[in-house]
């Protein structure tokens, strides 16, 4: 590259500089930059993959430049402002020295620049979710109980009237391992090797849920699209999720009976006077490791990294909205490890945002990093600093933690408007929870620069 400034930047300003000397030195001086001109290396030819967002048709592509890529995938898919984002994570490839970083046979998602980019983990969910059966039965469940909702309360609450009635088998919820309960596994657990392996996986994926609906809203919203500062911010946020996503697993504690920290409700059950049973395109994998290491170090969501059954796999419902504090009134419980049955029907148990996600906590967050674009002057109320960023870790908490999710029945899944509001801010550098995730994402930077 110095060489390239020198003979390419450098030597022609020298030589108008120095018309005054003979023509013989000129052409030598001209033959050098000739030379040096040819001498120049190109990046060499590689292979990538293209598809569109909808994964229609892939092709091979070779290129050794960003703009010969994006010349050739238009040739392929013709549109007007052809962009090129990364079919693993869904960030945007805009030159070079990006592109030369990644390796051959990288695949590419051609869209617009406005585009809302599914990326491999998406697609492959949606996909998954399409051919379960079991999330098809889930599918189905929601659209009755959304067009009859007393209906579905009726024939749930008449149900465990009967349940009561009837002495359900419980002799197999200790068990744990597929060859020792068969038909708990059959129907869409075929391919783990315990129940507590199956759970976690579920509680994972109910809390990708919540980042797909979140990260569907933010990327829509007006704001988004029309404001190149406030999609900067919103695409680092979403980031910074998906970073604290990875170092708590998707909070795959939650469901998962194993996990030896419990959560303060389990304790309240307890003392009611119940008796518990007697017991029987991701980041590098490298730096999934230094994110869950972070977390884990510094303790970050220790809090609200618990288990919500016991040791056997009884949950209990936390109780409607409108109830006061964790108490159920109707006394639901369930254990998912019991039967194939009882794992069916936890599917219609929920995780109700006590500060509801669409209603109160996006809008806030989007209100902020409006505010944090519009008004960069604007101060701290805590240490009268100048802002720099959102609460990423406190909004992190309300949409995805048990700092704001209650597990419950469908029954007291109170469908209510709620008077409360998210408790996200602005932050300064001085504030700590901006330093804690500023570290946390100093990780990614470090893994890049050893890598």
């Amino acid at each position: 590259m110095l060489n390239y400034i020198r003979d390419n930047i450098m030597a022609p300003s020298t030589r108008s500089s120095t018309s005054a000397k003979s023509s013989s030195s000129k052409q030598t001086a001209t033959e050098e930059g000739s030379n040096s001109s040819k001498a120049i290396p190109t990046s060499p030819m590689r292979g990538y993959k293209i598809t569109d967002n909808e994964r229609t048709r892939k092709y091979g592509i070779g290129a050794n430049s960003l703009e010969v890529l994006l010349t050739k995938a238009n040739n392929k898919f013709p549109l007007q402002d052809l962009h090129l984002y990364l079919a693993s994570d869904g960030f945007e490839v805009s030159d070079d020295e990006y592109l030369n970083s990644l390796p051959a046979q990288t695949l590419f998602i051609v869209a617009g620049p406005d585009a809302v980019i599914t990326t491999d983990a998406d697609f492959e969910f949606e996909k998954m979710r399409q051919q379960s059966p079991l999330l098809k039965v889930a599918d189905i469940f929601y659209d009755f109980i959304e067009q009859h909702p007393e209906k579905f309360r009726r024939m749930i609450s008449d149900y465990e009237h009967q349940k009561q009635r009837l002495v359900l088998d419980n002799s197999k919820a200790h068990l744990s391992l597929k060859d020792e309960h068969v038909e708990w596994f059959e129907g869409g657990e075929e391919r783990f090797h315990s129940k507590e392996e199956a759970m976690a996986v579920r509680a994972q994926t109910r809390v990708r849920g919540y980042y797909y609906k979140a990260k569907e809203e933010l990327t829509r919203n007006q704001l988004y699209r029309q404001n190149a500062k406030a999609r900067q911010v919103i695409n680092a946020v979403l980031e910074q999720f998906r970073y604290l996503l990875i170092g708590c697993d998707y909070f795959s504690m939650m469901f998962n009976r194993k996990c030896g920290q419990k959560h303060s409700f389990l304790q309240q059950q307890r003392q009611t006077g119940e008796e518990e049973p007697d017991a029987g395109s991701l980041p590098s994998k490298r730096l999934r490791q230094l994110i869950k290491e972070y977390t884990k170090q510094h303790s970050i969501l220790d809090d609200w990294s618990v288990s919500l059954c016991t040791d056997l796999g009884d949950f209990y419902c936390q109780g409607a909205y409108s109830d006061n504090g964790n108490c159920c009134s109707l006394q639901h419980t369930i254990n998912p490890y019991a039967s194939r049955e009882n794992l069916i029907l936890f599917q219609v148990w929920n995780l109700d945002h006590q500060i509801e996600l669409c209603r109160t906590i996006l809008p806030a967050l989007v209100a902020n990093v409006e505010e944090l674009v519009s008004n960069p002057q604007l101060k701290c109320a805590l240490h009268n600093k100048r802002v720099v960023d959102i609460s990423v870790l406190e909004y992190f908490l309300e949409i995805f933690s048990l700092k704001n999710l209650k597990l419950v029945h469908i029954v007291c899944h109170d469908k209510v408007q709620r008077s409360n509001h998210s408790n996200g801010r602005l932050l300064c550098p001085d504030c700590h929870e901006y330093r804690i995730v500023q570290e946390l994402m100093d990780l990614q930077k470090a893994s890049q620069t050893t890598s």
